[in-house]
């Protein structure tokens, strides 16, 4: 088959990035060898695809079978916002399915490529292949960011436990090994976002803590956005340099090429560089835990000097008293989280990142270093087992302990020959580097120079000295430019501004409260009407219930989405299963909402408890910022 108009028309709505592989190779058929369209003159729904060499059609019955798919999916997922499928077969179930508006989104993934430019060239996806509501997968082509992108949007990263990848027909039976592939990329990152979403509320209650105490050191000292604006493309080179065991036989050239680069140094890398004599320009941490600050419970004396160190505002107290102890030069800034993003102090922009090592990365490419290169970056034991590089400053001993109580897993190598053994965790960080890699390479060219541990997939595999040889060859003017604190009378600005949004949070966080206390009477009410007088319908109930839900989504209390997020990610991923339950009756209504209501009375309740949590937290971590304030005569 030759392409048609359809085939350049939806070729054309193919702009979203996530096509651009597939693209380019679709554009490389001229007709094709493998598969041809069956065509029945009298009703053109039943279409048929053969496989030219050995003649085996694709459907038995086309037509009928199409219909028997459709009756199945708007019986079983008819409430479903996305469809997961493998096979585009004649691509005509798509384009029925997409005529449901409940149907968000509709991902099909196809190992054939034939088969994709046969379904482009005969079915008109323009519209919804431009919106990205039909998703169409090259199978080759997926991995970990892809899966990202698919996996983490609205409402489906709250409903992966619906998740279900269904054949479109018996014909795809045969690439048991490529559905096991996407199957289990899909499910590995479903875990991995459940992990990012974290499992325990008191961790980011600490978060907020700190995060609100440091506040007035934060807004005192220079920000992000100073730096920016002072160091933004002014090196072409960045350097990140990790723990991991590979980094020892790293630090000779490091040291031989430091004023060649700018220097990012993870905080368990900053003792290590210190023993070696080696500088870095930038110092980052971004821990809430006591642990995290020892790795500056030291006296280097003058080789702190000229070293910037930055540490995400939620760190631990002992972390700034470190500081604040040796003099160096400072900056604090918000972590991208919900009370931060709400809070939206814009000369203080956060860095993100699940871990240190991301941000480093995040923050060198906002510097706009062409050429990033990462060192130690293993993300894997090494061949005697070890988790961590041998200068690590809280020694072998505790290295091995602290990875020792880990899971392993079995990955793809460094180099792409032979595997080795990673953690759940670590597993993560890396998928998540594929993720800020596969976007960020149209920048920056990104070298992963470790030479062990894991692939990370796109980035450049290269070694750490043919990247010295060909990308440091010049000094750079060092100390960088200072970067220095805004003027205090702007400085007043951001710390009223920011006393004001905590106080109006604790008015809103006080009648959420409430609201929660009066539907929970409802609910208790309804649901043990043996110990209450009065008598509640379930429309009211369930109405009442859902504006606390519809509350809860505004930007109003986004504010509360830190701290209410863990718990209620998993409460609203359990209950995924009923939320996506079809009704096909009056009475299948009528017990959806029972059971809607008896499953969130706990969820009620947590909603509750963790808001007072979270204003009890406001309420003693102001103090701080309401004294400076007050010393100011602000307030």
């Amino acid at each position: 088959m030759k392409k048609t108009e359809i085939f350049d028309k939806n070729l054309a709505c193919m702009k979203a990035r996530l096509y651009e592989p597939l693209v380019k190779s679709l554009k490389k058929i001229k007709n094709t060898k493998k598969f041809e369209p069956f065509f029945d003159l009298y009703e053109p729904l039943n279409l048929n695809i053969t496989e030219l060499k050995t003649r085996e059609k694709m459907y038995a019955r086309p037509l009928e079978e199409l219909k028997e798919k459709i009756e199945d999916i708007n019986k079983k997922k008819a409430k479903f916002p996305t469809l997961f499928f493998y096979g585009i077969g004649n691509a005509l179930l798509y384009k029925a399915l997409l005529q449901n508006k409940e149907h968000k989104r509709v991902v099909v993934f196809e190992k054939e490529l034939e088969l994709i430019f046969i379904a482009l060239c005969l079915v008109d996806f323009s519209q919804d292949l431009y919106n990205v509501r039909f998703c169409l997968i090259h199978s080759p082509n997926h991995n970990s960011a892809v899966a990202d992108f698919l996996f983490n949007t609205g409402r489906l990263a709250l409903l992966y436990r619906s998740y279900d990848l269904e054949l479109n027909c018996s014909f795809y039976e045969r690439y048991k090994k490529d559905i096991l592939n996407v199957n289990s990329i899909n499910k590995q990152q479903m875990i991995s976002n459940s992990m990012k979403n974290g499992n325990d509320p008191k961790d980011a209650l600490i978060g907020i803590d700190h995060f609100i105490r440091h506040l007035p050191k934060m807004l005192t000292h220079a920000s992000l956005e100073e730096l920016l604006q002072k160091r933004r493309g002014k090196v072409e080179t960045a350097i990140i340099v990790a723990t991991g065991p590979s980094l020892d036989k790293q630090l000779k050239l490091l040291k031989k090429y430091a004023n060649k680069a700018s220097i990012f140094c993870l905080d368990a890398s900053y003792p290590v560089l210190a023993k070696h004599n080696i500088k870095p320009d930038y110092v980052l941490s971004l821990e809430r835990v006591a642990a995290t600050s020892e790795f500056f419970d030291n006296d280097f004396k003058d080789f702190d000097k000229n070293v910037l160190f930055i540490a995400l505002a939620l760190t631990h107290p002992k972390t700034i008293e470190h500081f604040e102890r040796k003099k160096v030069d400072y900056i604090l800034t918000p972590k991208t989280l919900a009370l931060a993003t709400d809070m939206d102090i814009r000369e203080y922009h956060s860095l993100s990142g699940m871990s240190v090592a991301h941000m480093a990365f995040i923050l060198a490419a906002q510097l706009k270093h062409k050429n990033i290169i990462l060192i130690g970056q293993d993300l894997a034991f090494g061949k005697d087992d070890k988790g961590h590089s041998k200068s690590y400053s809280r020694g072998e001993k505790k290295s091995q302990e602290e990875t020792n109580r880990l899971a392993k897993h079995i990955v793809k190598a460094y180099g792409g020959i032979g595997t080795v053994k990673t953690t759940e965790v670590w597993y993560l960080f890396k998928t998540i580097f594929e993720s800020f890699f596969e976007r960020a390479k149209l920048h920056h060219n990104i070298y992963n120079a470790t030479e062990g541990g894991a692939r990370i997939e796109h980035s450049i595999e290269k070694p750490f000295k043919e990247c010295c040889e060909e990308l440091l060859t010049k000094e750079i003017k060092k100390p960088l430019t200072k970067v220095r604190p805004y003027k205090r009378e702007h400085q007043n600005k951001l710390l009223l501004d920011a006393y004001k949004k905590i106080k109006s949070y604790q008015r809103r966080g006080e009648n959420l409260a409430r609201d929660c206390r009066r539907i929970s009477k409802q609910m208790s009410a309804f649901i043990h009407p043996e110990k209450n007088k009065a008598k509640l319908s379930i429309s009211l109930v369930y109405e009442n219930l859902d504006k606390i839900k519809r509350k809860l989504g505004t930007k109003k209390y986004a504010f509360l989405a830190e701290a209410l997020g863990p718990s209620l990610f998993h409460y609203e991923s359990s209950l995924a299963p009923l939320y996506l339950q079809n009704v096909l009756s009056e009475e299948d209504k009528q017990n959806k909402m029972v059971a809607w209501i008896y499953a969130h009375e706990a969820w009620v309740d947590e909603v509750h408890n963790l808001t007072l949590l979270q204003n009890g937290v406001f309420k003693a971590a102001i103090v701080p910022l309401r004294e400076l304030l007050e010393k100011r005569k602000l307030i």
